[in-house]
């Protein structure tokens, strides 16, 4: 639960044809984390993405998606999660501290880019910890989640019962939740993207596979239907598992992603001109 696989692959953005630099940023309890800023194919970005990948992934895991979006003029950060990938610290916490990490990321970007539109897109336990960043910190101007949980405590029973066949007992993981939040010194109750989504207004785009083997989708409908922001949209991918709701939705689905952001960028944009 709080240690995860660490994977990594050798695999960098000029290996996709795009041009990045490496970076380390020091978070608030001097945790070093390592990620990747990866450059538009133009001199002036029309904006920056913050890629977040899930529980036991990677950055280089969404290099692969930067650069659909370096050839429309968006730069991109993505960055391995704490405990995760090549970062420092020791355990994940689901979203609990993650969230600031990100506010530091946003640091970063807004010292090297002051002022332009910022999107963030999260899949799995990158998008509970996106929305979580979103409310944080809404620097983050709007966001794009893919097949998230609403709540720590269910997805870590239902995960429970899914490697145990269908047998488990609230109590006990509610036990081992609360076991964990002492060893790695987080409140396990504060993770709770349902209740991120009632104070988040910026727009937000939800996706997510009615297939989905291990996060029911009704959990992205829950999350759509309590969320604050009047700019939003809800996805439902036909056929769709937990990892491929982009190879199932195909072009259509990026398309859709990619006119969100042009609209999100635009608005942003003309607003700050005004």
């Amino acid at each position: 639960m709080l240690q995860p696989e660490r994977r990594t692959a050798e695999i960098t953005p000029s290996d996709l044809g795009v041009q990045g630099e490496s970076f380390t940023i020091k978070v608030e309890d001097s945790i070093d984390l390592k990620g990747y800023w990866i450059y538009a194919s133009q001199p002036a970005p029309k904006g920056i993405m913050i890629f977040v990948h899930g529980i036991g992934n990677c950055k280089e895991s969404f290099i692969p998606l930067t650069v659909p979006f370096a050839e429309k003029g968006y730069s991109s950060v993505v960055f391995d999660l704490r405990a995760h990938g090549k970062s420092g610290g020791e355990f994940c916490t689901y979203g609990f501290y993650e969230k600031q990490d990100i506010s530091k990321i946003v640091d970063y970007i807004e010292e090297k880019h002051p002022g332009l539109p910022i999107g963030i897109w999260g899949n799995s336990l990158g998008g509970a910890v996106s929305l979580q960043a979103m409310e944080y910190d809404e620097r983050i101007d709007f966001g794009i989640i893919e097949s998230t949980f609403t709540e720590l405590h269910i997805i870590v029973h239902d995960y429970k019962k899914r490697f145990l066949k269908g047998f488990g007992i609230k109590a006990l993981s509610n036990y081992a939740l609360r076991e964990a939040g002492k060893i790695a010194n987080f409140n396990p109750d504060e993770v709770s993207p349902i209740t991120s989504v009632k104070n988040i207004e910026q727009p937000v785009f939800i996706s997510h596979g009615d297939a989905d083997e291990r996060i029911s989708y009704t959990y992205g409908e829950a999350l759509y239907e309590n969320l604050a922001s009047q700019t939003k949209h809800f996805e439902l991918v036909e056929g769709a598992g937990h990892l491929d709701v982009g190879i199932i939705g195909g072009e259509a689905y990026m398309q859709l992603i990619f006119d969100f952001v042009e609209a999100q960028t635009v608005s942003i944009s003309d607003e700050i001109s005004f």
